[in-house]
């Protein structure tokens, strides 16, 4: 093993002279951390700007008005007098939302008719349509139902509350497990870090495998097998240190708990950490030199956060895409590190360090042929 400090201290060399290394290790989820941390500082949707037509005007509308006015989900910019001008706010994206009262709004509800209140919406952003639809069916209906209990306790001289009790003897309690609030920092922000973390490492581990290619005289007299091995561990222990500046600025920064124990976290980190690595080798092997790596990688994010199922449920995928998504490594570890952090566990915990084992085998396998042939192209090319 004499041959494995002189490279360790030239990778450390290689490192100190080239600081874009330790910034992409260290610098890129952080980065995510701080920007999207202050971004989703509200951590839910309120005050989405809505406007109102009530072509009624009448007690029960203006109660109904009152109970819009009155929720957190909504900002009521305006009140107009025709269906065209209501169009024309959500058209201009003055608001997001409109809510219409029909004319005989009151008169339909006294004589026992079914009346219709108009609810539109600007479809264009999901987000606020769920966020702002699921709360008009509940306003409408909390609505709809103390306006019949009063009715019928006004019609039969009976208690309104007790009334309202055998009209709607059945209500909802929603209890949201281990994200009460729903909230998008809990949801979105330990899959942001964890893809950010993961570009970073590709891009250091990448430069650094190319920078044997591209200097090929420097290191001829050891085998690729040595070179992959020294450069394993350097990054897997820089990248262990930096994902516990991670786990530290998420827990202590952002105040996201953490439910699992500590261990579990970075043990699964490991194998990711070792995964990204081994697919960095293969991957940089079909490049003659950084900058086209580079471009290249630039690319890779967005379909390794997609196929990951973090926002859009695998299950929910075609069955090729589904198998597609098995040799992405942030698959195996993106929902896991989140469900470790908001439940506590994870069902897929060992299914998941299992398939990155199996990715950083068949990677380092596969990558450190392609990379022997990489190397070995370049030294002919100079000797």
């Amino acid at each position: 093993m004499t041959w494995f400090i002189p490279l360790f201290k030239k990778e450390l060399v290689e490192i100190k002279n080239d600081l874009r290394r330790p910034v992409f290790l260290f610098g890129a989820a952080l980065a995510y951390l701080i920007v999207f941390g202050m971004l989703y500082i509200p951590n839910i949707v309120t005050a989405v700007p809505a406007v109102i037509l009530d072509q009624e005007n009448s007690a029960a509308s203006r109660r109904l008005v009152q109970d819009f006015e009155a929720s957190d989900s909504y900002d009521i910019k305006g009140y107009v007098t025709s269906e065209e001008e209501m169009r024309d706010w959500l058209r201009e994206k003055t608001a997001v939302a409109a809510i219409e009262i029909p004319k005989d709004f009151s008169k339909k509800a006294k004589t026992g008719s079914y009346s219709t209140v108009l609810y539109l919406t600007n479809g264009s952003n999901i987000i606020l349509t769920n966020i702002t639809s699921s709360a008009a069916q509940d306003i409408l209906a909390d609505f709809s139902d103390h306006l019949a209990a009063k009715q019928a306790a006004l019609r039969y001289g009976l208690n309104e509350t007790a009334v309202l009790h055998r009209l709607a003897p059945v209500h909802a309690h929603l209890r949201v497990l281990y994200n009460a609030t729903q909230g998008y920092m809990f949801f979105f922000m330990l899959g942001l870090a964890m893809v950010a973390f993961q570009q970073g490492l590709i891009f250091a581990v990448g430069a650094s495998s190319l920078y044997e290619v591209e200097h090929p005289g420097e290191e001829g007299a050891y085998r690729t097998w040595q070179i992959v091995l020294v450069k394993t561990v350097v990054y897997w222990l820089l990248g262990m240190m930096s994902y516990g500046l991670v786990v530290a600025v998420v827990t202590q920064g952002l105040e996201i708990p953490l439910g699992a124990p500590l261990s579990q976290l970075l043990a699964l980190a490991a194998i990711f950490i070792l995964a990204v690595t081994a697919f960095c080798f293969f991957f940089s092997s079909f490049f003659p030199a950084e900058l086209p790596f580079v471009r290249a990688a630039i690319l890779y994010p967005v379909p390794s956060f997609i196929f990951s199922g973090y926002t859009w449920p695998t299950e929910s995928m075609g069955e090729g895409m589904q198998l597609a998504s098995q040799f992405f490594p942030l698959s195996h570890f993106s929902n896991t590190v989140r469900e470790l952090f908001l439940i506590g566990s994870s069902p897929h915990y060992w299914e998941s360090i299992e398939k990155l084992t199996a990715l950083a085998i068949g990677f380092f396998l596969v990558g450190g042929v392609l990379y022997h042939r990489r190397l070995k192209l370049s030294r002919a090319k100079t000797a």
